[in-house]
């Protein structure tokens, strides 16, 4: 079976054009920040957010070693996100991920809000083009978790369907600590 980070990148991939901008609104380890940075090509722009400065470095780090240069790091909470991504891009950005809980290999007490993260997610969808995709995993197996996955649920289910269309793809497992990926995309006039 394919790892819900798979199927984020791969419904990404269907959407996301060479060229467009992405954004990741939590780089972690930056792997979903390689993958935009790769789908956006020379001519695109990729700003990764994250409120680590450790998750930015790593990140850095791997953008370097890779050569690409089409992306910019910004440190900074994803709920300031529509003060953190220059405003000439709403209304322009292709595909916006999200990665919550904590970052693999640090402070496991450090992790996304239920609060922060839906003032993430609302300002996030407007900054989606026509046809743009949002992608958001959500772990509900961690202190925390299960209020922000069960609060992005009932977020999504509030949005005009005329405007978006929502999906939820859960894990192959019966355990309902298990992540889930939540899809928005933006729908065309």
């Amino acid at each position: 079976m394919m790892r819900l980070t798979d199927q984020a990148h791969a419904l990404i991939s269907q959407v996301f054009q060479p060229g467009e901008t992405a954004v990741d609104a939590t780089a972690g380890n930056g792997h979903d920040t390689r993958f935009l940075c790769e789908l956006a090509g020379k001519s695109g722009k990729v700003f990764a957010i994250d409120i680590q400065q450790q998750a930015l470095d790593q990140t850095a780090v791997m953008l370097q070693e890779l050569e690409y240069h089409n992306f910019e790091l910004i440190c900074g909470d994803h709920r300031l996100i529509s003060e953190l991504i220059p405003t000439q891009y709403q209304g322009r950005i292709g595909a916006v991920m999200f990665n919550l809980g904590y970052l693999p290999g640090g402070d496991h007490n450090l992790i996304t809000q239920q609060s922060s993260t839906l003032t993430a997610l609302n300002a996030a969808k407007e900054f989606l083009r026509p046809g743009g995709i949002m992608t958001i995993l959500a772990y509900p197996g961690h202190p925390g978790g299960d209020e922000e996955t069960v609060a992005i649920d009932q977020w999504l289910s509030q949005l005009s369907a005329i405007e978006y269309q929502t999906e939820t793809i859960h894990a192959h497992s019966a355990s309902a600590a298990a992540p889930c990926l939540f899809v928005l995309r933006k729908q065309e006039p």
